[in-house]
């Protein structure tokens, strides 16, 4: 009987260490360092897809007669103007990341 409890409580063990195992590894091995730059284009991916998303949206409410022409102008131009300062920031960064970390300023 006590070899049995004994042989229970080993694989109960050894399954609670293959569990945790993953959880241990990932907080003694440190991760590798996201740049901010990084982390920045990625926001600004993410803005990309929204603007164009809205954009794509605008034109086809004004096609289907839910806005009248001058809402779709002004709210047309403002959503392109932003599309355009996120594309020239995404141009920026690349630039920068492409020419290495000594390139950017500190």
């Amino acid at each position: 009987m006590s070899l049995g409890v004994a042989l229970a409580c080993l694989v109960a063990l050894g399954a609670l260490a293959f569990l945790l195992l993953p959880i241990v590894l990932e907080a003694t091995v440190p991760r590798a360092a996201v740049s901010a730059e990084a982390s920045d284009l990625e926001d600004l991916y993410i803005q990309r897809e929204g603007t164009y998303a809205t954009l794509k949206e605008l034109d086809f409410d004004h096609e289907t007669g839910k806005l009248i022409e001058e809402d779709y102008r002004e709210l047309r131009a403002r959503y392109s103007a932003e599309a355009v300062r996120i594309l020239k920031r995404i141009d920026e960064l690349e630039a920068e990341m492409a020419a290495g970390p000594s390139a950017s300023p500190a």
